[in-house]
């Protein structure tokens, strides 16, 4: 652990980097990819995402180190709509799977509990702010599983695909899935709220 310590500083820099420097690239290359579909040839649209890609990591050069430097004066609106980019991303990423998305609580929790820790926050301060942003992640948690309930209830070839996948002796109804998912999405929400809260306190300590 002593060593951990040592060594976070960089951890801390490598974070950041990586959730502020994967946005544009992400966002560019997309924009280039679903953007030139309908106007360049098939095999013309794989350089449209490329280009799009060089532009993203281009802006990066540019202004990276900046956005790393303010990380943690940033505006908490914008942080909103970067935890919503990545929450999207995830969920089409792994087809409308919101297990995934868990994971995104670790993120929101341990730069939360980093930014209190620079604003010198008091104990009581944070616990405030640590408990709002796991309702926040919860919450974005919660509409991932309503989507993916949603898309499983509205697709008649779901319970053949699980069953499939997870070649099961004992195939599940569509309606077994779907009791399985609500009690599972109930159970990820819940534990999203604690997983958010307990990375932010063990950052700001």
């Amino acid at each position: 652990m002593n060593d951990f310590r040592r060594m976070f500083p960089k951890v801390e820099i490598l974070f950041l980097g990586a959730t502020f420097g994967g946005i544009f690239p992400i966002l560019c290359f997309l924009i280039g990819w679903w953007g030139s579909i309908s106007i360049l040839p098939e095999e013309s649209i794989r350089y449209a995402a490329l280009a799009g890609l060089l532009v993203g990591i281009v802006i990066d050069i540019l202004f990276l180190k900046k956005w790393i430097l303010n990380a943690y004066r940033m505006d908490l609106k914008w942080l909103a709509v970067l935890y919503l980019f990545y929450s999207v991303g995830l969920f089409g990423f792994f087809m409308g799977v919101p297990v995934f998305n868990l994971l995104l609580g670790l993120f929101a929790g341990f730069y939360m509990g980093l930014r209190a820790a620079d604003a010198g926050k008091s104990r009581e301060e944070a616990e405030v702010n640590f408990n709002k942003t796991g309702f926040f992640t919860s919450f974005i948690l919660a509409v991932a599983c309503t989507a993916a309930l949603w898309l499983a209830s509205t697709d008649s070839s779901t319970a053949a695909n699980i069953n499939g996948m997870l070649a099961l002796r004992q195939p599940l109804t569509q309606q077994g899935i779907m009791t399985v998912s609500v009690v599972g999405g109930v159970v990820m929400v819940v534990l999203e709220f604690f997983i958010t809260r307990g990375v932010a306190r063990w950052a700001y300590k």
